[in-house]
């Protein structure tokens, strides 16, 4: 008889055991789902706000592939400014040493002065045409 009533009471304790971990999963399963109906209302609310930016990011998209496309250009153009910049004026110098070059360090007021002298950029320009306005945008020369 005492075993039969031993064996009850563990069973009923494994039964409150068992009962107590289904109740703390349940726990943590609703917290999991309010995080959750929170993460989903913050997406909605970006995608709402992200709306309204959609056409700007096109346009964006589309100067971007200019600019690239006009890289090239810009490069070849920064070459020779650079080259004439460092051509000598007057007579060239006697054979000069010949020594490694000293890294370059940009500065702000060294790329301005570059961006001052806009005689010395070739006179290629580059363009897109802007269907809006039924003219050639910004980047024409």
């Amino acid at each position: 008889m005492i075993l039969i009533v031993l064996t009850v009471v563990v069973i009923a304790l494994l039964i409150a055991a068992l009962a107590i971990f289904l109740f703390r999963i349940g726990m943590l399963l609703n917290r999991t789902a309010d995080d959750l109906e929170d993460c989903a209302q913050s997406v909605q609310t970006v995608s709402r706000q992200a709306e309204a930016i959609g056409p700007g990011v096109v346009r964006i998209n589309e100067t971007g592939t200019t600019v690239l496309g006009a890289l090239p250009l810009l490069v070849d153009g920064a070459e020779s400014v650079a080259v004439a910049k460092g051509a000598p004026y007057g007579a060239p110098p006697a054979a000069a040493p010949v020594t490694a070059p000293a890294p370059v360090r940009p500065e702000a007021p060294h790329v301005a002065a570059h961006a001052a002298a806009p005689a010395l950029v070739p006179s290629r320009s580059v363009g897109y045409q802007d269907d809006e306005r039924g003219s050639l945008g910004y980047l024409d020369g």
